[in-house]
């Protein structure tokens, strides 16, 4: 007889966050300007929701009550780093914070769309794509990789970027998601 008890609370939270891992990785990228804080920022936010999950409502959207917690952790970094120049003042983070919130269903419509314009790419533009953005490979590792020059590359790199913008500014229009 298979084993039929629910999933434990931990369980429940790891699924949680694994299902939402890069929505909040972006909303913490969003506030922070260097990607490996934010990346530190999202592990000391799952410590932090590990910790309080009891007190999770699972009757309401887990993902506003994680945006909270991120905010906070991000703050505590924000607090850390007092001294650095590059920080947003609180008005323009708390301004940020929001707008993001705000935004949310079209940033996930406009990754949507763009997964389907990335899938008519040629392989080979495609593999450029991924190389640079996905797999953050530097110039002259893709430069040797592809057999291009540095002009060449950058040079392709920007067309493609321009069609992917236009491809999902299309979809947007066709799908009636055009932005005001």
């Amino acid at each position: 007889m298979p084993d039929t008890a629910p999933p434990s609370s931990t369980e429940n939270l790891i699924l949680l966050l694994t299902q939402h891992q890069e929505q909040l990785f972006r909303y913490i990228f969003s506030l922070v300007p260097v990607e490996a804080d934010a990346r530190d920022i999202l592990q000391e936010t799952s410590l932090a929701l590990f910790r309080k999950f009891e007190q999770y409502d699972a009757t309401r959207p887990f993902m506003p009550w994680a945006y909270r917690f991120a905010y906070l952790q991000v703050q505590k970094h924000r607090e850390k780093a007092a001294r650095s120049p590059l920080l947003f003042s609180e008005d323009v983070m708390d301004l940020l914070a929001h707008e993001r919130a705000h935004i949310e269903p079209q940033l996930d419509e406009r990754l949507r769309l763009l997964d389907g314009c990335l899938g008519k790419l040629t392989p080979h533009d495609k593999e450029l794509v991924t190389s640079r953005y996905a797999l953050r490979q530097g110039a002259e590792e893709m430069m040797q990789r592809f057999g291009l020059s540095r002009r060449t590359l950058f040079r392709n790199l920007e067309m493609l970027r321009q069609r992917l913008h236009d491809c999902v500014t299309r979809q947007m229009q066709t799908e009636g998601l055009a932005e005001a």
